[in-house]
């Protein structure tokens, strides 16, 4: 049996075959024929969680639900969603923390309870008060999951409505935040604790995605941490809070602790968390963007994946890199990923050229980099469908002349 995590290219096309043999029994709808057809790519990959969960479904269709029940189990033991769902909606099935491994440890939760500020006023003062109580970087977030569940809540009404994103300071003064402050408050409380971490943009799909649609803009952020000598994802925003978009009331934001959304496997989150830069996918082959894009749900196995990605290498140029050279290079490789989004590679560009020009030593050649950088962006807005991002145009003018203004005095 081959684990998911140490699977080689052969043994993946080996998998991958056995499951569109399985998808084509199923959608002929030959029952039982692909039902021994998932059993073996389960056979293959234990933790196939598409395959887990054509088995669960196909079960219980057939009336079987222990087995089905068995197989959703599994599927949340490896935090899918969907058998989560199904189990506790569906099912009717009780979902303790144990069953995602990604749980509160009743010592953490008693710790959480010793806290004696949960209104402190500052990060800072909240990373001190976690900090009293304890010394465990992967307890210390989850101490700050707890904390977030308790005193934020989502800000629906800018969620719907439109209007600027917070600082950190004013999201935690406020109490509220979507999933930009969330993101924030966790890169932040990172540097806080000394974890390397990355904040990234990327793509879910809310209510309205339609498969197919082209990605034109990022819509999401979460977070990366480097714990226990791995890379895990954490998205703060989803764990503590969920979209209610069903029944008759309006779509609105309720509190709910999710956990399986925090210190997951890259992989995992790859079934509803696609990060713009392929980079953040911690994948030698990254899933090819149409991969998700084609699907409604997970990833699509018949797209082709991309070709090889030292994203080893990638991380540790990264993390060399000043803040502003990070953010452009993680906008350059988010282009090259998906030219149908260019407006992360305008504002990255646009971004560093402004640092560059606010600073009154920069040298000549840091000019160049910034003329550079806002010939590109103006050249990239007429790509675009954000009317933030068009409105840029004016912006980058003004900026070419004053860098040409330097440039003539520079040195």
């Amino acid at each position: 049996m081959l684990m998911g995590n140490a699977l080689r290219a052969q043994d993946r096309q080996q998998i991958d075959a056995a499951y569109k043999n399985a998808l084509l029994l199923y959608e002929q709808k030959d029952t039982f024929k692909a039902i021994a057809e998932f059993e073996k790519v389960v056979q293959l990959d234990a933790d196939h969680k598409d395959a887990l969960y054509h088995l669960a479904t196909m079960n219980y269709a057939l009336g079987d639900q222990p087995t089905a029940i068995k197989f959703l189990k599994r599927g949340v033991h490896l935090h899918d969603r969907r058998a989560l769902t199904f189990l506790r909606d569906q099912l009717h099935q009780k979902i303790t923390y144990a069953d995602t491994m990604q749980y509160i440890d009743p010592a953490t939760s008693e710790k959480f309870d010793k806290i004696k500020n949960l209104n402190a006023p500052t990060l800072n003062d909240i990373t001190k008060n976690i900090l009293s109580v304890s010394s465990n970087a992967r307890e210390q977030l989850q101490l700050l999951l707890l904390w977030s569940h308790h005193a934020m809540r989502a800000d629906g009404a800018r969620f719907f409505n439109g209007g600027f994103p917070l600082s950190t300071q004013q999201a935690i003064q406020k109490r509220t935040g979507l999933c930009d402050e969330y993101s924030n408050i966790v890169d932040e409380f990172c540097k806080k604790i000394k974890v390397q971490s990355f904040r990234v943009t990327g793509y879910v799909r809310y209510p309205d995605f339609q498969p197919g649609d082209a990605l034109r803009q990022t819509n999401h952020a979460w977070n990366f941490v480097y714990l226990d000598s791995s890379w895990v994802a954490c998205d703060l925003f989803w764990s503590t809070t969920a979209l209610d978009a069903e029944g008759s009331t309006p779509p609105h934001f309720v509190k709910r602790l999710e956990p399986e959304y925090f210190l997951g496997l890259p992989n995992d989150f790859l079934n509803h968390h696609l990060p713009a830069d392929p980079v953040f996918q911690f994948d030698a082959s990254p899933v090819a963007i149409a991969a998700f894009a084609n699907s409604p749900d997970g990833i699509d196995p018949q797209v082709k994946r991309m070709p090889y990605l030292n994203y080893q290498d990638s991380i540790k140029t990264l993390l060399k890199l000043s803040p502003e050279k990070r953010l452009l290079k993680m906008a350059k490789h988010a282009y090259s990923y998906n030219k149908d989004n260019p407006n992360e590679l305008i504002k990255e560009s646009y971004n560093y050229a402004v640092s560059i020009l606010n600073d009154k030593v920069s040298t000549k050649n840091d000019l160049k980099s910034a003329k550079q950088c806002l010939a590109l962006a103006k050249s990239l807005i007429p790509l675009s469908n954000d009317g933030d991002i068009k409105a840029l145009k004016e912006s980058c003018d003004a900026g070419l002349t004053m860098a040409d203004k330097r440039l003539a005095t520079a040195k």
